[in-house]
């Protein structure tokens, strides 16, 4: 009998042990886990003083894609370091790096909300138990610095906030449509469906006929009908910039429907006549008729 117990004992240490385990990541002591990525060429480790800048990409558990500063904040991450710094924050981690290191971290989602965004965990990611955010030192500033910078940006959280709700609605969107993980391109948007044909391409001075209808991520249409358009393909300012660019990746008889997020839309103004409020994405059905 007491044999069974000590190799019960020995099968749930080795479970408990797994658990703590990440293939390719590292435990660190505050219970976030890390890999290191690539070796920067710095020389000058951040000390608490500092702000340190980052290049991000932020993920939920399926690895869909939420946040980047490539798109969401191309002046990058700025985290200010603490002299005391909370549990499950991967600050200390921070003060060992360069500038060009990298660096992969998986954080538990309430720590990760609370250091990056300064709010609870939304409902996009409620499930997940860990969130990955790889990061890239790309510069160390001063807190003066760092202030000035902040100054310069005013409104920025509330950006960060309103975006970050978006990003949720096309990700309950997705959902909703049993549409899986769609991941969003170069640019941002979300290919949904895409019919193809061996026609002529859209090219920048070519007359191009083109169907499109668009609606609001809860389906209420934009507009009564479907619109036919004929325009010179590169005249600026005839469609919105996500149609535009997705206009010149198809071919005549083609069909496409995307998701457009709203900076590639109508933007934090919304449309003009108001019927499409600020930071609001879009759905879209294009059809190329013809091009001559």
């Amino acid at each position: 009998m007491k044999w069974i117990v000590f190799l019960g004992i020995i099968v749930f240490c080795f479970a408990c042990r797994k658990q703590n385990q990440i293939e390719g990541y590292t435990r660190a002591e505050g219970g976030y886990y890390y890999r290191l990525l690539g070796i920067g060429d710095g020389n000058e480790h951040p000390g608490l003083d500092k702000v340190c800048v980052f290049d991000a990409v932020m993920k939920t558990q399926s690895d869909s894609v939420f946040w980047d500063t490539e798109h969401d904040r191309v002046d990058g991450l700025f985290v200010p370091l603490q002299s005391k710094p909370l549990w499950g924050s991967c600050q200390n981690y921070y003060l060992r790096m360069v500038e060009g290191d990298s660096v992969s971290f998986l954080i538990k989602p309430a720590v990760f909300f609370r250091d990056y965004f300064d709010t609870i965990v939304p409902a996009f990611c409620a499930h997940d138990s860990l969130i990955k955010i790889n990061v890239k030192l790309s510069q160390i500033i001063t807190k003066a610095e760092y202030k000035a910078s902040n100054e310069s940006a005013q409104g920025s959280d509330i950006i960060e906030d309103t975006e970050l709700e978006e990003l949720h609605l096309i990700d309950c969107f997705l959902k909703n449509e049993d549409l899986g993980y769609v991941k969003p391109d170069a640019y941002g948007l979300y290919t949904l469906e895409k019919t193809t044909t061996n026609q002529d391409k859209v090219t920048a001075g070519k007359k191009v006929k083109v169907a499109f209808r668009g609606s609001f991520i809860d389906g209420r249409p934009v507009d009564a009908h479907e619109q036919i358009m004929e325009y010179i393909y590169g005249t600026p300012d005839q469609l919105i910039k996500g149609l535009n660019i997705v206009i010149g990746t198809l071919k005549k008889g083609e069909t496409t429907k995307i998701i457009v997020p709203s900076r590639l839309a109508f933007g934090e103004s919304g449309s003009s006549n108001g019927s499409i409020p600020p930071y609001t994405p879009l759905v879209y059905h294009i059809k190329i008729i013809d091009i001559k």
